[in-house]
């Protein structure tokens, strides 16, 4: 290792506070170094304390801004952002949050910070194109059941054994904390329009067909878990809905206008 990528760990060690938490003497001198290093530090943990109030703004309100900051400094500590952008920074908050001693009282909190999270991703993905159903229905009728086609980049699915989703809209600007009802176990929708995002509940059958596009399955593979559940009869109405809402991702590969 060259001196300059021992000094650069040394560095970023010092800044996250591992080890001894100092610089070699014999690389950097001077106690205006520890000084200048906790300004750092500070206004590191500051950033990635901020970039998280802003990703989950629900899990704050939820557990209440004195529990977040203590929160949000140990998974800085035990996740430390690796990027300058730091828009991929909290990506493992739920699975943190699973384990941290503190929340076990809030069983559902996990779930809602993948809600979250979900929005998060959506909000900051590509546009992507829609999948072109008139170039889909000159596919050979034969042929259509192997395609695999996807979902666009702004669309997630969650699902949760909690009312997550009523915490959610619960717990938005405006709103005093407390849902209208508890729905109990919920699959949601997370999709983009006009640059809003917005979760919503969606049935069994949409959520099985969405869930096996996003699994990469082919059409007719989907059509076989949606009658598993006895809903295969709903697949063309799931289809052209989907489509229609412009959730759907044309298949990798395929073009219209060479598919005559």
């Amino acid at each position: 290792m060259s001196e300059l990528a021992r000094l650069q760990r040394t560095f970023l060690a010092a800044l996250r506070g591992e080890g001894d938490g100092e610089l070699a003497p014999h690389l950097i001198a001077g106690s205006h170094v520890q000084a200048c290093l906790c300004v750092y530090r500070d206004g590191m943990g500051a950033a990635w304390h901020d970039e998280l109030a802003d990703t989950y703004p629900v899990v704050r309100r939820l557990v209440g801004p004195d529990f977040f900051r203590e929160m949000a400094g140990r998974y800085g500590r035990s996740h430390p952002s690796t990027s300058g952008d730091l828009h991929g920074y909290g990506d493992r908050l739920a699975e943190f949050l699973e384990g941290y001693p503190f929340a076990r009282g809030l069983p559902y909190l996990p779930d809602v910070a993948r809600l979250e999270w979900a929005c998060h991703e959506c909000f900051h993905a590509a546009d992507g194109r829609a999948l072109d159903v008139a170039a889909l229905a000159r596919v050979p009728q034969a042929s259509q059941g192997g395609l695999r086609l996807g979902l666009r980049p702004w669309v997630r699915l969650a699902a949760s054994p909690h009312p997550v989703l009523a915490l959610w809209e619960a717990n938005q600007p405006g709103r005093d904390g407390a849902p209208d009802e508890l729905r109990g176990a919920e699959r949601i929708l997370v999709a983009r329009a006009d640059f809003v995002v917005r979760p919503s509940p969606i049935g069994e059958g949409q959520w099985v067909f969405l869930e096996a596009l996003a699994q990469g399955q082919t059409l007719q593979q989907a059509v076989t878990r949606l009658r598993r559940r006895g809903l295969h009869e709903t697949f063309g109405e799931l289809l052209m809905a989907c489509a229609s809402a412009g959730l759907l991702a044309g298949p990798t590969g395929f073009s219209g206008e060479g598919e005559r």
